[in-house]
């Protein structure tokens, strides 16, 4: 068939509405449907995510049953297989899984199938290791709009082998986008234009060809007009050669066509604001990616099974939708997610404590003074520093491990200006177990005077520090960064306004304060003896409107044309020409013979130019901004990340590109090293 017409309605559940108009849609949505495949026999009708069908079975159990009477019948395609149609840059390799994981066992479970077509039409844009995580999923093909071909031109041809390492799906981009009308027009289409996309010079050439049609976003599926003038339309045209399909029918057929391309790499650059905007809600789904993994491995230590977790996972899986994990959702929207993902981490710190206490109590405590027990998660060992910080859990002893060894400790300020006290030092910590340290309050030690843990103005010592320098850009592109690549516009430097250190046996620290404009930054540079590289603890204030702010590093010893970076199911090489990125937690800049590491719990984007690393801290705009729909400049305006923002990361200067060691270090800085206080 040349042209594979496909009903189908994309629904955002979340966007400028919140989720719950997003179920009143998929349920208005669902029973439309349902009336017009009644209606015309020969109708189909395709559209995604198993979590709409959760709601239709929960909220509409007659809908529901409507529903699989067609799936069984053929005429309902259940098609994606994912939880949620995610973004697809940000989220970790482990949610990605996840996502067809609770899709495909949704799909099995309501209605004994599922699909081979990964269906993301709307999603922003898609890293080049994604094909890896399909194909392991079990995908074989994959449906994209974005970016389109304006934004993407260099692709082989709109139907093309999407590879990775080894791994492929036969991908196909729409010409003619996930829906052809609008919500005001579904009454009333415009047949010209219709015709207009349906006689393009690709249909016209290719021998097969995919059209979606129905209104979509806020939902609605194909209209009665639509259907009107598609059943005249295929009246006209030769038998066979143009009717109702769906997604997984085109593939097949289009699968059989010779001299298929192959392309290799990402599928870029659409909406690269998104990946830096509404920094609350990605920290949020980082932390609850991190919590769920870390209680996972919990759990496991503990001989228990992490099934207890799945709700709270696909929580998380929902919040990573396209418009909400992106930034581009309504402030409403936005605090429903903040508070859904907060549920989601205090869940799993209660569970992960449960279970880390169920392995503590099996083995006696044997130090009358009680010991702190220290819990390292990861299947390997580790070293790495950690503190400890309390009102009354310490005594003025020496400080030991759990077999009687002296460990250097080091008194440091606390978090709080009260009677707590605060200690760091070098853990290590077996692999999937604990250590156990305690103060031996027998042993000669002298207490060390309060001024001892102040940072002082008065000394010259500094950790190593790199050279850096905080800019302020100037961003005046919508929420999405529709038609942006790069954001360069420097209006200023932060300026260096106080320094101050802190010096010890373990750890010297250096904080500084830097200011520009209305806003500040503390960092809390430390080194620690033993310990290779920096960290670094940022603190924004930032109060600045449709503003950058950037964290760079001067290229050294000639920097390269190439940067490499983790991505979800595996690294990902880019060109360091000063594009806008997406960033997951660990990249590599070549610097000369070697290169520089970055490790990072809160940084999403960034830039690198010959070297030149520039890391997206914060990036303020306006809520759902969207071209050109612009505010008036006497309006109210909904503003975007203001207020305070925190982030650590660690340098790793002279390391070569070792993606397994920099994966392992990685995991190493982000584990928790959760701590349990417990005595005889």
């Amino acid at each position: 068939m040349r042209i594979h017409l496909i009903p189908n309605s994309h629904i955002d559940p979340v966007w400028l509405w919140d989720k719950q108009e997003g179920i009143d849609e998929v349920l208005n949505t669902f029973r439309s449907a349902c009336s017009r495949l009644d209606e015309n026999p020969g109708l189909t009708f395709s559209t995604t995510s198993l979590q709409f069908y959760e709601w239709a079975e929960r909220h509409d159990s007659g809908l529901f049953d409507r529903i699989g009477e067609f799936v069984a019948a053929g005429r309902w395609e259940v098609v994606g297989s994912w939880w949620i149609e995610p973004d697809t840059n940000l989220p970790l390799t482990e949610s990605l899984m996840r996502q067809a994981q609770f899709g495909r066992q949704t799909s099995q479970a309501y209605f004994g199938c599922d699909s081979p077509v990964a269906c993301l039409p709307d999603t922003f844009g898609h890293p080049a290791s994604l094909p890896k995580i399909l194909a392991e999923s079990g995908f074989r093909y994959f449906v994209f709009n974005r970016p389109n071909a304006t934004e993407k031109p260099d692709l082989p041809a709109d139907l093309f082998h999407w590879e990775y390492k080894g791994h492929r799906v036969l991908a196909y981009r729409f010409t003619n986008h996930y829906s052809q009308i609008m919500p005001c027009m579904a009454d009333c289409p415009d047949t010209d234009d219709l015709r207009s996309r349906l006689d393009d010079e690709a249909f016209r050439t290719n021998p097969v060809n995919g059209y979606m049609f129905g209104v979509g976003d806020h939902g609605g599926g194909p209209s009665k007009a639509e259907i009107t003038f598609y059943n005249t339309y295929i009246a006209e045209q030769p038998p066979g050669d143009i009717g109702y399909s769906s997604c997984r029918q085109f593939f097949e057929e289009a699968e059989r066509q010779p001299n298929i391309p192959v392309y290799a790499g990402d599928l870029h650059f659409h909406a690269v604001g998104c990946y830096s905007v509404l920094r609350d809600v990605k920290t949020g789904v980082r932390e609850s990616e991190q919590a769920l993994m870390h209680a996972s491995r919990a759990l496991k230590m503990a001989g228990r099974s992490d099934g207890c977790l799945d709700e709270a996972w696909k929580t998380t899986l929902f919040n990573q939708f396209h418009d909400i994990l992106p930034g581009s959702c309504s402030p409403s929207a936005a605090d429903d997610a903040n508070a859904e993902l907060g549920s989601v981490r205090s869940f799993c710190k209660d569970t992960a404590y449960g279970a880390l206490r169920r392995v503590s109590r099996h083995v006696a405590a044997t130090v009358p003074e009680g010991e702190f027990r220290i819990f390292n998660t990861l299947p390997f060992e580790i070293a790495r520093p950690v503190y400890l910080e309390s009102f009354q859990y310490f005594r003025n002893g020496v400080f030991s491990r759990g077999d009687g060894t002296q460990i250097a400790i080091q008194e440091v300020r606390p978090s709080v200006c009260c009677a707590n006290r605060r200690w760091e030092f070098i853990a290590s910590l077996p692999a999937a177990g604990f250590e156990s340290y305690y103060f031996e309050a027998g042993a000669t030690w002298k207490q060390p005077e309060q001024e001892i843990t102040h940072f002082q103005t008065d000394t010259e010592i500094d950790p190593a520090l790199p050279d850096v320098r905080f800019l302020l850009l100037d961003d005046k592109s919508d929420t999405w960064g529709h038609d942006v690549e790069r954001y360069d516009n420097v209006l200023d430097l932060f300026t260096l306004e106080s320094s101050s250190v802190l010096d010890g046996p373990v750890t010297r620290k250096l904080y500084q304060r830097w200011t520009c404009a209305w806003s500040s930054v503390d960092a809390v540079w430390s080194a620690f003896a033993g310990v290779p590289g920096l960290f670094v603890d940022l603190q924004v204030l930032w109060n600045e409107h449709r503003k950058i702010l950037k964290l760079e590093f001067p290229a050294a010893n000639g920097g390269g044309s190439t940067y490499t970076m983790q991505g979800a199911g595996g690294p990902i090489t880019r060109a360091a020409d000063g594009r806008e990125q997406p960033l997951h937690q660990w990249l590599w800049v070549p610097q000369g013979d070697s290169g520089m590491a970055v490790l990072q719990d809160a940084v999403f984007a960034g830039d690198c130019l010959d070297g030149r690393l520039r890391l997206n801290l914060v990036r303020s705009s306006i809520y759902g901004l969207h071209e050109p729909w612009l505010p008036n400049a006497a309006d109210p305006q909904h503003r975007t990340d203001q207020g305070v923002h925190r982030m650590r990361l660690r340098f790793l200067p002279d390391v070569d590109l070792n993606v397994d060691w920099l994966e392992q270090m990685t995991a190493t800085f982000l584990e928790p090293c959760s701590v349990l206080r417990v005595s005889p």
